[in-house]
This record gives structure tokens, sequence and C-alpha cells, in this order.
């Protein structure tokens, strides 16, 4: 494959074109400095195989860190951590570069302490009131701070700089029209609007010198009326390639359009790749190209470079849910797991402010967490349910040396994987059964499909330990019991809903029930009971759905309460204003209203006097990242 052999980067030759790119972890110290579980992040995905591993958005400046435990390298003080974290990740044979950055705008002031500096004030788009248009004196402070931090990444060990120009920071806050409004030398032309980019450049190639590769991340659009266009960045690129740059890095978007950065399963694999292109195209392939957008696979990632597009990949979400991905495809049959852009662990991780995590894999960012070692004493190991917490239970259980058998009463593995998959763009999910299949059997887990386990089968065989993993039911509510009633599953399976159904519940099922039925060209109407819909959905997935339904026009009713169904499926209802009404009648109802645990076995098992421990679903009803780490955490108490 094209995408594991070597490839130059300036001065540095890297191994395959594989990249683990910058992405915040909140991982670092209160104060921006290092800290072990961030090298043992890093370290996992240097050990895995990645080509050129980038260290996270790195502030150069107090005022610009962004994050609440953002990394910095705005003082002498930051280097011996960020040193030791280099030498670590080096050997393993990865090259290490780190993202140089300032907020802007973006900046954090309650992390930092300082004003948020922003290039220009602007009614409605300048949202904050600690701020502070930058004066001539701050912006030639700043371009130095860059090189202070450029010397200080040297000095640190790093093979290499990348200057972040993208997703709404401040460096492409000058470069965008939406953002700069300056009358100065620093805004209005396209001409002003590069010169803080390249002088950031220019700067920093003057203090690490000529052999140092050095490159540079955009946004090649910004997503928006009056933000950076493709020309635009095409002429930066040409302008940044004229004054040495080693390579470009092409991602899209800012702050308003965060949605496009790191989006979810609706959005095309690899989707950036002809905007990346372009770049290349620009610059008559001078320097390399890196190209991130849901680069999720080796067959996406080897068609981009196969076309030309891109000379390298971007991969980061992919290596977040399995750091050894490239060392697996390469050296083993071992199965990868897979990334479902579910956003749920990353971004969302992220977001809540508990640190980059994974879904689909709870060593992603506690990679040194748990004690893996080899059972002490072997058990016999008896798991009953096959969903995500059956499943991880099992291979993790089966990994430390445990004797397992897993037994699902039903025809697959997965629980409610199956109908979850359904919905549109929800296709990935079968990615995760896939994954479980292949690594169950390689650790040597006993599967016992079509087989319903009670009391009596527990009995008979006897087993040490007894986890059970049951999983949930929908619930189904008296008062919905009406002809042409049905489950969101029994809509998703195909059920016949009619062209006019009422799907009842607006949460996560409810929402991509409907977006299913609309797809289908159906006349939905969504009922809630809460202001909102779709509220238990990751935001980036939920922005792009409830576009969808919009456009589809979906008739969606919040706020608004169900008082009684008529056989004829005439809905009588109580509004936002407390009038009651009536609508419909509808086609069909279909019933979204939320899922209990199913404890029937567990109330058996206890009766029998025979100790269990529950995982996942049947404990509490959640989403797959917690009945997998539920799952993880009950194979390591054992």
């Amino acid at each position: 494959m094209k995408l594991f052999s070597p490839v130059q980067l300036g001065s540095l030759t890297l191994r395959n074109r594989i990249v683990f790119p910058p992405m915040s972890t909140k991982f670092a110290a209160a104060d921006g400095t290092v800290t072990e579980r961030m090298i043992n992040y890093y370290e996992a995905r240097a050990m895995g195989g990645a080509g050129l591993v980038t260290l996270e958005a790195t502030y150069v400046h107090p005022s610009g860190n962004s994050f609440s435990r953002g990394l910095g390298l705005s003082d002498d003080r930051m280097i011996p951590g960020l040193k030791n974290m280099v030498s670590r990740l080096k050997k393993h044979g990865a090259k290490v570069s780190i993202q140089l950055q300032h907020g802007g705008r973006a900046a954090n002031s309650a992390a930092s302490g300082q004003a948020v500096l922003v290039v220009s004030s602007i009614p409605g788009v300048t949202s904050y009131t600690d701020t502070r248009e930058i004066s001539e004196e701050e912006i030639a402070m700043l371009i130095s701070a860059w090189g202070d931090a450029a010397v200080r990444a040297r000095e640190a060990g790093l093979d290499a700089i990348e200057l972040h120009g993208a997703h709404g920071y401040l460096i492409s806050q000058f470069f965008s029209p939406y953002t700069n409004h300056r009358q100065d030398a620093w805004g209005g032309s396209l001409e002003n609007r590069m010169r803080f980019a390249l002088e950031v450049y220019r700067e920093v190639r003057r203090r690490v010198g000529d052999d140092f590769p050095i490159t540079y991340r955009m946004s090649a659009v910004e997503g928006l009326a009056g933000g950076i266009t493709l020309e635009d960045s095409q002429a930066l690129s040409r302008a940044l390639v004229a004054e040495g740059i080693n390579g470009l890095h092409v991602s899209v978007g800012l702050r308003e359009t965060n949605f496009m950065v790191s989006p979810p399963s609706c959005v095309p694999r690899g989707w950036n790749a002809d905007l990346s292109r372009s770049i290349r195209e620009s610059v008559n392939a001078a320097v390399p190209v890196i190209v991130a957008g849901r680069v999720t696979d080796e067959d996406v990632a080897e068609r981009i470079l196969e076309e030309e597009k891109a000379d390298l990949v971007a991969m980061g979400r992919a290596l977040i849910a399995d750091p050894f991905l490239p060392d697996k495809l390469q050296n083993s049959h071992k199965p990868v797991i897979r990334c479902i852009s579910c956003n749920e662990g990353c971004v969302g991780g992220s977001a809540r402010g508990t640190g980059v995590g994974c879904a689909l894999n709870p060593l992603s960012g506690m990679e040194k967490a748990y004690n893996l070692s080899p059972a002490a004493a072997p058990k016999k190991v008896m798991i009953i349910g096959a969903g995500p917490a059956g499943m991880e239970a099992a291979l993790v259980a089966a990994k430390r040396g445990h004797k397992v058998t897993l037994v699902e009463k039903g025809p697959a593995l997965g629980g409610l994987l199956e109908s979850a998959a359904l919905p549109p763009y929800k296709q990935d999910l079968t990615r995760i059964m896939n994954y479980y299949e292949k690594a169950l059997a390689l650790a040597g887990v006993h599967v016992r499909l079509n087989e319903e386990a009670g009391v009596d089968l527990v009995k008979s065989e006897a087993p040490d330990i007894v986890v059970l993993a049951t999983g949930s039911q929908p619930v189904f509510p008296g008062f919905c019991r009406v002809p042409g009633a049905m489950t969101a599953s029994d809509a998703l399976h195909g059920a016949d809903t009619g062209s006019n159904p009422l799907v009842l519940g607006g949460g996560l099922i409810g929402a991509e029930t409907s977006d299913l039925l609309s797809e289908q060209g159906k006349h939905v109407t969504l009922l809630e009971m809460q202001p909102d819909i779709a509220k238990d959905m990751e935001g980036r997935t939920r922005r792009y759905l409830l576009l969808r339904l919009r456009e589809r026009k979906t008739t969606v009713l919040t706020s608004t309460q169900v008082l009684e169904i008529t056989p004829e499926r005439a809905v009588r209802v109580k509004d936002p204003e407390g009038l009651e009404r009536w609508i419909g009648p509808f086609s069909s109802v279909v019933v979204a209203v939320g899922y209990r645990s199913n404890r029937t076995l567990a109330h058996e098992l206890s009766d029998a006097g025979i100790p269990f421990v529950t995982v996942g679903d049947c404990t509490r009803v959640g989403k797959i990242m917690t009945a997998i780490e539920a799952g993880f955490k009950a194979a390591l108490s054992f």
C-alpha cells in the first residue's frame, strides 16, 4: 500500500503517510505542562505505528490558551516535561511534531487569566465582554512569541512544527474576512490579511533555521458567508510555499461551523480530499499536503493517496479508536477497532472537560489507568447477553485468562446494535459487531447463539462468575396500545407505518426513526413533551439530523403532551400554551418514549440464590459508550 511507503517532509523522513493530527486532549496540567496521562496517550499512538504524531494545539502565549487544561510552550519551565514526552515517543520510531497556536477570540479567559485578544471587534461576532482589539505592539509581541515557542520546541527535541492557521484561531482570524475588519496594514486586502500568517512563518523560520520542517494547517474554506474561500487559501498556500514552508495540512471550518470539524457519520468519508487536491494543484505539488476529514480507514486513505489528492492522511479519530491500527494492518491479523464517527468519546469527552476518549475503546485516554494483567486464579465465566456490554466483558475476561462462555438468545452478536444501525447514516455501527466477532474468536470465547439462558442453564453449567448483560426493552405505555401502534424498532425493521406516521418521543431513538421515515418520503409528525428534540444526541450529529428533518418538512411538536389516542389514531394533546386540541388521524403510532432495563433474569437468579453481576443497560439504560465501559470494568473485577 502507498499508505505505508516512506515520505519526505522537508529534511524529515517519515516511515509511512499516516499522521496523528493535533486534537486537544484536556490532559495537560493546569499550568500548561505535560502530565503522565498525556504522555501515555501520545505514546500509544507512536507505538501503534503512526508515521508522524502531532502534539495538540499548544499556546505560544498565556493569552492564547483556549482550553481549561491546554498544553503550553510559552515559558522555559514547560520544556522539560515536553522533552520527556518527545523522547518517549521517538523510541517507537515515530516522528513528532507540535502545533503552535494562539486562540485569539477563541481563547479561554478563565484559563488564561487575561483579556481575550481579538483581531476586530465585530457586533454579533465578538461575543465576549472581556475583550480587546490587538494593537500593533501586541501583534509584534505575538509574532515574537511564536518564534520563542518554536525555539523551545526545537530544544525539547521536536522533529517539526505546525503553525495552526485553521479552525478560527488567531492566525486564521487575521486571514478571514469574516473576523478581520481592520483598516490598517493587517486587514482589508487579501495581501494584508495574509500578512500575519506570513510574518509568523518568517519569524519561526528565522529562529529555528532552514533545516527544520515547518508545516501550516489551514481551513481551506470556513463554510459560511464572508469567510475564507478556497481561492483565498490557494493564494496563501502559494505564498507560504514561496517562503519555504515544508508542508500544508488541509482542514475546514471555524467556531461557527465547528460541525465541519470532526464531522459525524452522515458526512462522506474523506470528504475534504477534493479541497486538498485543489490546494495541492495550486502549488504544483511542490510540498507534501496532508488531508484531514473522516479518513476513517486504510481503504479511504489509500484511495486519496492513489488519486493524488494528498500525500499524507490525518487519521485522528481512527487512531483514537485504535492507536495500533497501522501496526495491525502491517504486522498482524488482529482486528481493528473501527471509528464510527459517533464523537461521543473524543469530541464529547473534550467538550465535557473529562478529556479525549473513545466510545468503543475504554483504554483511549486511559492507557495505563487499569491493571490488565492475567487473573491470578482463572475462573469459569458465563456472560448472558451479547450486546456491547456483554461482548466487551467477554473479550476482556478471556484476555485475562478466564474460560468464558457468551450466551445470546438471538441469532447474532450485537443486541440492540442491529436496530441502532438501521437509521440513515448509522451503518457504521455494524463495524462494532464485525470487530467483536473476530476479537472474541481470537480470544477463545465460546459463543452460543439462539439460546435463551435461564436459571436451569446457569445451574447446569455451574460457572464461577455470572455476568448479566440482558440489556433493555422498549417502554410501551398502555394508552399507546391502539391498532396500528408499534415500537420504533418495529418501524426501523420495516413494519408498515403508512404515509403519515406519528412518532411519540423525540429523544435520540425517536428522532432517528423520524429521520428514516421522512427519508422514505412519508409525512412524519414527531411529538415530544420536552422543549427540544434529540437533546441526548451528540451535538454535531444532532445538527445535521435537525437540518434533514427541516428539509423534509417533518412536523415537530415540542412541549406537547399526549392525553388520549383513539382506535382511529386521532390524538388529543395539550399544547405548549396548555390548550387541548386534536391532531391526526395518523396512519400509525410509532412509540419511542424510551427503554427500561430488562431485569427478569436478574430477579429469577436472585430468587434462586445464584450470585451475579449486571452490566450495561440491564443495570442502567445508557449509550454504547457507557455499556462498553461497564463491560470492560466488570471483567477487571474478578
